[in-house]
Formats: C-alpha cells, sequence, structure tokens
C-alpha cells in the first residue's frame, strides 16, 4: 500500500513534465505527443505487473501476451509516419516473444523490434523490481545496472539531500529504469578517468558552458524563429563525451532545474545528441525513440 503513492507520482510527473517540454520546446512536439500517448499504455501496463506479479521465468510470456498489442497498437494510431511506415511491414510476421526474450537477453535487435520490446518490458521491470530485473542478460558491474544488467541510457546530478552523497551523479539504466551511483568525471562507456579525454559540451550561457566547450547553433538546427537569441535551450543538460572510447551521454542537472524529469527532459534534447554525432560520438545507449 505504502507504494501507491509513489507509483502515482512518477507517472503523473512524467505526464506533467511531457506536456510542459511541448509548450516550452516546439521542435519536439511530435516527439512528446507520441510519448505522451505511450505512457498511457505504459502506466496501465506498470499497474497491472503490480497486481499480476508474474514470476521471472514468466516475464518474456507475459509481456509479449499482455504489453505489446498495446504497445503496437498506439505506435500505430500516434507514432511518427517513419515509425507507422517500419511497422506496418513487419505486423503480419512479428513473433512477440522472440523480440521480447531478445531484448531481455541483450541481443542485436532491428530498430523496430528493439523499440517494441524496450516499450513494452520497460513497465514491467520497473513494477516488478529487482527480482524479475535479475531474469536479464548482462554484466552486473559499476558501470552496467545492478538490477538487470542493463547500460545506462543517461546520467543526472542529484538534487542535494536525496541521500548522503549530496548532489553526487546517478546513472539511469537504459532498460529497467533502476539508478545507480557513479563517479563524475568518468566514462560510463569503458571507465576512462582523465579529465584531458572526457570533453564536455554546454550551451552559450550556462555555468557549464563557462568551463567547458561550449555549444553554438542549435537554434539553426532547429530552424524555430519563436526561440529567443541567447536563450539556452537546454540549459540543464549538457553533453558528457570520452575521447577514448568516442561515446557520450547526456547529463540532467536537478539543481539547474529541479522540475526536470531526466527520461522526458533527455527525449526532448535531440538537438544537442545531432551535436554530439556530427563530432564524431555515439550514445551509450540511445533512448526509447532511438536518438
Amino acid at each position: 500500500m505504502t507504494q501507491a503513492p509513489v507509483a502515482a507520482e512518477l507517472w503523473a510527473d512524467r505526464r506533467l513534465r511531457t506536456v510542459e517540454l511541448r509548450a516550452r520546446q516546439p521542435f519536439a512536439r511530435e516527439v512528446l505527443d507520441f510519448y505522451g500517448a505511450l505512457l498511457g499504455v505504459q502506466e496501465q501496463a506498470y499497474e497491472e505487473a503490480r497486481s499480476a506479479r508474474p514470476r521471472s521465468g514468466e516475464l518474456v510470456a507475459y509481456v509479449a501476451e499482455m504489453v505489446v498489442p498495446a504497445v503496437v497498437n498506439v505506435s500505430i494510431a500516434a507514432g511518427p509516419q517513419q515509425l507507422r511506415a517500419a511497422m506496418a511491414g513487419q505486423i503480419e510476421t512479428m513473433d512477440a516473444r522472440d523480440l521480447v526474450d531478445a531484448w531481455v537477453k541483450s541481443e542485436e535487435q532491428p530498430a523496430v523490434d528493439r523499440y517494441l520490446a524496450r516499450a513494452s518490458a520497460g513497465p514491467v521491470l520497473e513494477a516488478l523490481g529487482p527480482e524479475a530485473a535479475a531474469s536479464c542478460v548482462g554484466p552486473r558491474d559499476q558501470r552496467h545496472c545492478e538490477s538487470c544488467g542493463g547500460s545506462p541510457q543517461l546520467s543526472y546530478f542529484a538534487l542535494a539531500g536525496e541521500d548522503l552523497a549530496a548532489g553526487g551523479r546517478f546513472l539511469l539504466c537504459g532498460r529497467c529504469h533502476a539508478s545507480w551511483g557513479y563517479a563524475r568525471m568518468t566514462c560510463p562507456g569503458c571507465g576512462e578517468d582523465s579529465s584531458s579525454r572526457l570533453p564536455i559540451f554546454s550551451e552559450e550561457g550556462t555555468a557549464s558552458g563557462e568551463r567547458g566547450s561550449v555549444v553554438r547553433g542549435l537554434l539553426g538546427k532547429l530552424g524555430d524563429d519563436r526561440i529567443p537569441e541567447h536563450m539556452p535551450l537546454f540549459g540543464h543538460i549538457r553533453i558528457e563525451a570520452c575521447d577514448t572510447c568516442h561515446q557520450y551521454l547526456l547529463n540532467v542537472d536537478l539543481a539547474a532545474d529541479p522540475a526536470a524529469v531526466p527520461i522526458v527532459d533527455e527525449l526532448a534534447a535531440l538537438p544537442l545528441d545531432l551535436y554530439a554525432r556530427e563530432r564524431g560520438y555515439s550514445k551509450i545507449t540511445p533512448n526509447l525513440m532511438g536518438f
């Protein structure tokens, strides 16, 4: 019973932040509209999984039967045209169990299969916690999720007082959404900890931008004249890259914007992803939408 308010708050926060960012960042509306529609399906899957409590050995079958069809339906109804077109040629031959099983086993998958499995299994793994996540395949070490062995999708700086390491850095798992502490100025992709090999890219006008490499030209990429010049679009988000493994992830600073919801804010920060890719970096784990 004590978990119910926490669960309700989790999904309410994601919905509210999606609406806020949609109004603030018109260039991200298509992605956020789709994510907002998907949230309803995922919240229902989360609540039903908490009630049904399938055993870990039943995880793949449960997700394939109870969640994948709803994710397919909302994706066809509200997804971007490119996703709908890609799915149209696969629906008839798709084996839901196979695609979920491959995701749980950390196998390589086509983009559409990976999206469907991830969008379907994610809320179930969140609902069931470490016991279910333990059935997933992946290394359990400092650079991977201790619950499911997944790789990090993003990092974030916590608000002071969230735990004993006030304002510490945390990584968010791209598979089960668990978080774990991780050292600052250390690459989550390869463990590099030499600051000279770990460039940080932040927008002009932000505190991080004064200390690291300055990101310029985002407005030109967006082509949106409704955004004021010289106004940072992502004042609380920065690119943390590595010149050893040539990977990166985005870091969300909750002290800079306490209203941020990292999993939502990172999703809407596509211009920063494009900026990093143009400089030859690849994301450790793309987000749900493949960015």
